[in-house]
């Protein structure tokens, strides 16, 4: 008789005043693992796509970077002239002096997975610079999209202004 007049954790009544309809308690997290859990395989497919997406990104421009090392044009395509070659000089496809010890293939990937906080800047070198992004995230996305594109056509060089090189 020690529980006459207290309740309990469970209340087996609850759903009788509910007109039979089980009540849960609807939490921020427990809706955002009902969502995950259900939608698992579109979120596990959606990070697969993205990593092949990148790593083949790498690859790809790893093997035509070697493929260009190893067989260079001879001759300038119909229609190059001074002009086009010009383009291609100031976005540095120019002969450099010096080859840099950082990894053109790391660096892509560190711009792809942590250039919002700056990671690919540090790796470069530039620390002002590196600090400013990770201060505005990327520059608001902005500046993120803008390095990966500039790492990827080889415009960004590293800290010396030396070539990043193609392992």
């Amino acid at each position: 008789m020690s529980n006459y007049g207290t309740t309990s954790h469970h209340d087996e009544e609850r759903h009788l005043l509910n007109g039979g309809v089980q009540v849960e308690v609807d939490t921020f997290y427990a809706r955002t693992f009902r969502h995950v859990t259900h939608h698992r395989k579109r979120y596990f497919a959606l990070w697969l796509l993205a990593a092949v997406a990148a790593i083949s990104t790498v690859l790809g421009l790893y093997y035509y970077e070697k493929g260009q090392k190893e067989n260079p044009p001879t001759s300038p395509a119909p229609g190059e002239g001074e002009f086009i070659s010009g383009l291609f000089n100031s976005m540095g496809k120019k002969d450099h002096i010096c080859e840099s010890d950082r990894s053109y293939p790391i660096a892509i990937l560190l711009s792809i997975f942590f250039g919002y906080v700056g990671i690919d800047r540090f790796y470069l070198g530039y620390i002002i610079s590196s600090l400013l992004k990770l201060i505005t995230a990327g520059g608001f996305g902005i500046w993120y999209i803008i390095d990966i594109i500039l790492i990827v056509i080889g415009a960004l060089p590293d800290h010396n202004g030396c070539a990043l090189v193609a392992p």
